[in-house]
């Protein structure tokens, strides 16, 4: 179970959260709607440890993820896909891919190729032609 509770979160000096609450169970689809600028994405932000809680609780299967760093809430399996695609159009998927790849071996190109298998036969496109649920795989 997902559950937030009175949840405000900033941007800087803007509060752009006020106590916003909800929950979700296994297996449930809640769906957040409302105008630009109301807080949809910003909640997800939140969620996921994107923008700074300051008052409030969020909790995943008991377990608050307040403070808890993002990679460590993906871990957990909660992931968040941003509209905006955030690649480089011109270059192949796998140049896109080396961009973000690290030397220390943490996100390597195999491993994204492990992860995300269309990716490896679609390496040698350009990133702007892909469709759009492509886009968002890289």
């Amino acid at each position: 179970m997902l559950e937030l509770a009175d949840v405000h979160a900033v941007y800087g000096r803007s509060h752009v959260l006020h106590g916003v609450s909800l929950r979700a169970g296994e297996g449930e689809v809640v769906s957040l709607l409302g105008r630009n600028g109301a807080g949809k994405s910003t909640t997800l932000k939140a969620i996921v440890g994107v923008v700074e809680v300051t008052a409030g609780e969020i909790r995943f299967e008991g377990r608050s993820l307040r403070d808890v760093p993002t990679h460590r809430v993906a871990r957990l399996g909660i992931g968040l896909v941003p509209e905006d695609r955030r690649i480089f159009a011109d270059l192949s998927v796998l140049e896109n891919l080396m961009v973000g790849a690290r030397a220390d071996g943490g996100f390597t190109v195999d491993r994204i190729f492990g992860l995300f298998p269309r990716l490896a036969g679609l390496a040698r496109r350009r990133g702007g032609s892909l469709s759009g649920g492509e886009q968002q795989m890289l």
